[in-house]
């Protein structure tokens, strides 16, 4: 019989392990929680929730794929909302206006006051009027503010702005943010990419150029270089070893068995290094909302070096990764590529001057 109970008891505790929260994504999310009386938030599975309720008004919480607590805040947008802009923003401020009226009057609040946010209309206490028919509209610039209003018959009742600034958007510092973020590249599986092109394909040529944007400079690309066989494909070939190259590192279709080899430098002149798929990586790259762009630095003896840029222009940061990518990974189409990183870099810090120095190559202008 006691034997019986001790199984039971194991079995209970497995599945509590299984299907409830392992903790919370960020300590902010750890003080909120414990300001709240939020029962059965640690039973809670992948998924957002909205049965939990702050001064009568319903919050959104959601659990992430690895059973953290990875949002708290006044459930303001609906799911929906959230699709068209970046999450981390829309969370933000759901976040903010609770955490601000929970802290109302402590020595919290004068921390929360040296974020860069201000009311232009409107203030902390407006949200809690808000009766559902309300309005919302979101403007960004590029790199710097995002301006936020809702608006009632017409008229404006509340109006934030504040800056693009990931740190606050998290509410982390950058320890916790690059901690965050191996633990991330530790675990993370990308699905499968989707394969499928949208492009008009030349009938007669070999191959094709897919025109992409420029990143600072016009020999900072995310152009895709396609090859015609039987059908249509991303180039991998020795024969166009840098056009290969900029397809392996900014797009995850092309045919190949990557490993990253990084080594992440992390504030305090710390490193560590991790070894990740390196589609696994571009596909967290790309969940996080980054734009990849490649920018060719050298050829060597024994293969080419070249930077990529991770650019996530509406929340205001920017992932480096330098690379060495030997031709022999190229032959084989599998093989380490050894990179150096640096993540969340603010954009407001990147300026063109840097990247004139570095002596980036048009990929275009390639004899290969």
């Amino acid at each position: 019989m006691r034997r019986s109970c001790f199984l039971i008891g194991l079995l209970m505790l497995s599945c509590s392990l299984v299907w409830g929260t392992s903790g919370f994504s960020t300590l902010k999310l750890k003080a909120i929680a414990s300001s709240l009386s939020l029962p059965g938030l640690d039973t809670l599975s992948t998924g957002e929730y909205f049965h939990f309720s702050y001064k009568k008004r319903p919050l959104s919480v959601r659990i992430n794929r690895w059973n953290e607590v990875e949002h708290i805040g006044l459930k303001l947008f609906h799911s929906s909302v959230k699709d068209n802009k970046p999450l981390s923003v829309y969370d933000f401020i759901e976040r903010y206006l609770l955490d601000l009226d929970l802290n109302k009057g402590t020595e919290q609040a004068i921390r929360l006051g040296f974020n860069h946010v201000s009311f232009l209309v409107g203030d902390g206490d407006t949200v809690f009027d808000f009766d559902g028919t309300e309005e919302f509209e979101c403007s960004m610039e590029a790199f710097r503010t995002c301006h936020v209003e809702w608006k009632r018959m017409g008229q404006t009742i509340l109006a934030m702005s504040f800056d693009l600034d990931y740190q606050m958007l998290s509410g982390c510092n950058i320890v916790e943010l690059e901690r965050n973020y191996l633990q991330k590249l530790k675990h993370y599986e990308a699905l499968l990419p989707n394969d499928f092109y949208e492009y008009d394909f030349p009938q007669k040529e070999k191959y094709h150029v897919v025109r992409g944007t420029t990143f600072m400079l016009d020999a900072i690309r995310n152009d895709l270089y396609f090859k015609k066989g039987e059908a249509w494909s991303l180039l991998s070939d020795t024969l166009k070893p840098v056009q290969s190259i900029s397809n392996a590192m900014i797009s995850r279709n092309v045919i190949g068995d990557y490993d990253l080899l990084v080594t992440l430098d992390l504030y305090g002149y710390r490193t560590e290094q991790v070894k990740v798929k390196l589609d696994d990586w571009l596909g967290l790259c790309e969940e996080e909302g980054c734009v990849a762009y490649f920018g060719l630095k050298e050829k060597l003896v024994d293969g080419y070096t070249g930077t990529v840029f991770m650019t996530n222009e509406k929340c205001g940061y920017i992932h480096i990764l330098s690379v060495k990518f030997p031709m022999e990974n190229l032959h084989k189409k599998r093989g380490d590529i050894e990179g150096r990183m640096f993540v969340y870099v603010p954009l407001h810090n990147v300026s063109e001057h840097f990247f004139y120095q570095t002596g980036y190559k048009r990929i275009g202008n390639e004899k290969e």
